[in-house]
């Protein structure tokens, strides 16, 4: 069970701001990450976009991207 609500966005009575907040993200599967800080609407506002500048409006390609990804993984024993 979270300790944070995780905000719903299809859920009656939930914040309209919230939702908005969701909605703007542009994803259609929202992560628990994401629900958890729309408890805050300008907080994810705020993390969403600095989400789309640093992986999204960026001067690597894509390639050069995933290494970095794969690049942590391994540095952190991470096998998924």
């Amino acid at each position: 069970m979270a300790r944070i609500p995780l905000v719903d966005p299809g859920a009656d009575g939930v914040d309209p701001q919230a939702k908005a907040a969701m909605e703007q993200t542009g994803m259609s599967i929202h992560p628990n990450v994401y629900r958890a800080i729309a408890n805050h609407p300008g907080a994810l506002e705020a993390f969403s976009s600095f989400g789309k500048a640093v992986y999204f409006e960026n001067s690597i390609s894509a390639a050069e991207r995933e290494l970095a990804y794969l690049t942590a993984s391994v540095v952190n024993n991470c096998h998924y």
